[in-house]
């Protein structure tokens, strides 16, 4: 065990001193003393006290390191420390899943839905727009200012140690325009889509991976550009029942009332007519509601939001409302006689288009009783 130099200022001080300056020196002495045990006790907490040093976002050996009854420090690629990990009692993050950021980034902000959809941007198409899958879950999304002196390659590293120590898979990556694709002012790009900034530069990265961790569905997206980097996480996470749903019964109950319903839970691949299976539920809501009022005839109505050419929406909303009719009649056996589809596009909207939250609402499928 090693000893500063106030252990020595004690001996030296315990010598015997003239006149009034033994006050002083007793004073002193006093001082140099509980230094001296403060250090003394500081070492022996270091012997006694044992910290585990995880990679930056390493969950099983802090899991570990915690059964063993020691503490935790996440360490960057270069074993600075990031952070302190969490410990038992202490208050849990705001999302179950965290990607802690890069050593010496600032937070710039920090937005947390408890559920909601987001696209993960997965490759690029051979025309250059993004190619993404539609998630749903509980979505964070944190934006830092990157440290000063810190390339993008470095950076984006450190986030793929973090994912992969969590138990991802990298699904996807690239490194400037030509590689990712969506950049100029094409619809499928990065703002639009992924709501990221590439920046001004050509400089950025971008991987997404997803996985399961302690039985739930995680996906992840980074990126990162010469100043910033955008880390989103999408948790899955059972939504709240009796919220919002399909029930035949409760789509004739409107229908009686409105004339018209909104039909939830249909899903298409982003910018296609392609319904996804995840769909079918809500069409066997249809076919059952079909079967109950065999006089019953319905339009079905695809909406859009305005984003991109009216022209492409309203032929886009045509095939949806098309996509529908068909998967209705071919898997669910309704009469093709007592179905219509039409594109309204986006000229119906129910909410403003200024906000993804209006224009979430705007892009639907509805029935109407002709």
């Amino acid at each position: 065990m090693r000893l500063r130099p106030a252990f020595f200022l004690v001996l030296l001080l315990a010598l015997p001193l003239p006149g009034a300056a033994q006050d002083l020196g007793r004073s002193l002495t006093r001082t140099a003393e509980r230094a001296v045990q403060s250090e003394i006790e500081r070492a022996v907490d270091r012997e006694v006290r044992r910290v585990t040093r995880c990679a930056l976002g390493d969950e099983r050996c802090a899991s570990e390191a915690r059964r063993r009854g020691e503490d935790v420090e996440y360490v960057d690629d270069r074993g600075r420390v990031t952070a302190p990990a969490a410990q038992p009692g202490q208050a849990a993050p705001a999302s179950g899943f965290r990607v802690l950021p890069y050593a010496g980034s600032r937070l710039r902000d920090s937005q947390e839905r408890a559920f909601d959809e987001y696209q993960l941007v997965t490759g690029r198409e051979d025309n250059g727009d993004l190619r993404s899958r539609r998630l749903e879950g509980r979505v964070s999304k944190d934006v830092y200012d990157n440290p000063d002196g810190r390339s993008t390659l470095e950076i984006e590293r450190n986030y793929e140690q973090a994912l992969r120590g969590q138990g991802l898979r990298i699904v996807h990556r690239c490194a400037g325009r030509n590689e990712c694709g969506g950049t100029g002012t094409r619809e499928a790009n990065w703002t639009r889509v992924a709501d990221m900034n590439i920046g001004v530069g050509g400089d950025f990265r971008y991987l997404a991976a997803e996985g399961q961790v302690a039985g739930r569905a995680i996906a992840a997206a980074v990126m990162v550009n010469k100043q910033r980097s955008w880390v989103y996480v999408v948790e899955g996470e059972a939504m709240q029942t009796g919220q919002a749903g399909v029930d035949a019964t409760e789509l004739a109950a409107e229908l009686a009332v409105a004339g018209k319903v909104r039909l939830d839970g249909i899903y298409f691949d982003t910018g296609k007519a392609s319904l996804r299976p995840e769909s079918d539920d809500a069409l066997a809501q249809v076919a059952e509601l079909m079967r109950a009022d065999p006089s019953l005839v319905l339009e079905i109505v695809g909406h859009t939001d305005d984003v991109g050419d009216a022209a492409a929406n309203q032929r886009l909303s045509e095939d949806r409302a098309l996509a529908v009719r068909s998967a209705l009649v071919i898997e669910h056996r309704v009469p093709d006689r007592r179905l219509r589809s039409r594109g309204a596009g986006e000229s119906e909207p129910v909410a403003p288009n200024s906000s993804d939250a209006g224009r979430a609402l705007n892009r639907r499928v509805e029935l109407v009783k002709p």
